[in-house]
């Protein structure tokens, strides 16, 4: 599970950023649900405040660590600084694996070459690092064989390379960040429903417990649907097989069924995410979401986060990470859930809700009614004319 992770001098960030996703003895039960992290984090702020970057960090540092490796030669490291500086910028993340060993991973970055990684083991509050890379050198090896020669390339993790190298030492960790589903990439949301929905139709034509888990969830939210069929159309003329959704509607004891253009934006966007939610809670895995309420009715909202935070819908501790423009949703997040984000002279800031020392902010009251009276920060800031 992720417990944090950070970055300073990288997009709009150029202090650090700081995600803290642990909770400790004084959250109430009912929101940490007896676990020391929370399963869902979410983030507000005003429009270019900084969330979606917020993402991407962690969606980069995922990237990097699992698919740098095949990188070519010449490639840039798919990130940006603050404004476009030519100085190093730092990244962590902190995490258990499956095995439940607790690590930190640290990296020095150039767009251009790694100048540092760091692998640190934490144990009983302290850290030993375990695996150390300067350049394209290895200080500190306590992973693998140091017998095994291993050719480090300038803009490939270590991490990445070792996993190629067959090295079943790096395993868990690799797995960690390998996990992380998102409809984020370096240029932000990236997510079309209607461009992925051949993608995800065959996925759900591969996968019926997948089908069943979705198909469920748009009954429960959507009275009109009965049923959910993955339709096989081949072509002859180029000996081309596509697959395709059809929504069955009850009409006076008929069954009628609708191709995807004639459902609602909220049961494309349904369709299209829900498989990622399945996958993600089956294998205890990490989703993140940019406008993840998009298109989706407020009021199912909640029932979207409960996946996550109800631990008999959640056994296995997967984690949801979002960005949202629902004040509402915070009510249900409560102030240990959730971070604001802020945007002063083009640099992000944000900050969990429990840190600011004030009494506006209470377990047993509204957050978005104080927010939408511009009292704890994070609003837009709306010229008039």
């Amino acid at each position: 599970m992720l417990l944090g992770y950070g970055a300073r001098n990288c997009w709009c960030f150029k202090e650090w950023l700081d995600i803290d996703l642990r909770l400790n003895g004084y959250v109430p039960n009912d929101v940490s649900q007896g676990r020391d992290y929370s399963t869902v984090l979410g983030f507000e702020g005003a429009n270019a405040s900084g969330k979606t970057n917020a993402l991407k960090v962690f969606c980069f540092i995922r990237d990097f660590v699992c698919n740098s490796f095949s990188y070519s030669v010449d490639e840039k490291i798919p990130f940006d600084t603050f404004f476009m500086n030519n100085e190093e910028s730092e990244f962590y993340v902190e995490f258990r694996t499956s095995s439940n060993v607790e690590y930190r991973y640290e990296a020095s970055l150039l767009t251009s070459k790694v100048v540092s990684e760091v692998i640190s083991l934490i144990k009983d509050n302290s850290a030993e690092i375990v695996l150390e890379r300067e350049n394209n050198e290895v200080i500190v090896n306590n992973i693998y064989d140091p017998g095994t020669k291993v050719i480090l390339k300038d803009n490939a993790s270590i991490i990445s390379t070792l996993y190629q190298y067959g090295m079943n030492e790096i395993k868990d960790i690799y797995t960690f960040f390998r996990n992380v589903l998102s409809n984020v990439s370096y240029s932000g949301f990236n997510y079309s429903v209607d461009s992925q929905l051949e993608y995800v139709s065959i996925r759900y034509r591969n996968d019926l417990q997948a089908l069943k888990f979705s198909k469920e969830l748009i009954k429960r939210f959507d009275t009109g649907i009965d049923d959910i069929k993955i339709r096989k159309i081949e072509y002859k003329d180029n000996n081309k097989t596509t697959y395709y959704p059809m929504f069955l509607h009850s009409n006076d004891e008929k069954k009628i069924a609708l191709g995807f253009g004639f459902e609602s934006s909220g049961t494309k966007a349904l369709y299209s995410y829900l498989i990622d939610y399945y996958y993600t809670l089956e294998n205890g895995g990490i989703l993140v979401l940019d406008e993840f309420d998009i298109n989706i009715h407020k009021d199912i909202l909640p029932l979207l986060l409960e996946l996550f935070t109800n631990t008999e819908k959640n056994k296995k501790g997967a984690q949801l990470l979002f960005t949202s423009l629902n004040p509402t949703v915070m009510d249900v997040l409560g102030r240990y859930r959730t971070y604001l984000f802020e945007k002063v002279d083009g640099e992000s800031y944000a900050y969990r809700l429990d840190e600011p020392k004030t009494n506006i902010l209470r377990n047993d009251r509204s957050i978005s009614v104080p927010y939408g009276k511009h009292l704890i920060g994070g609003y837009p800031r709306i010229e008039t004319q």
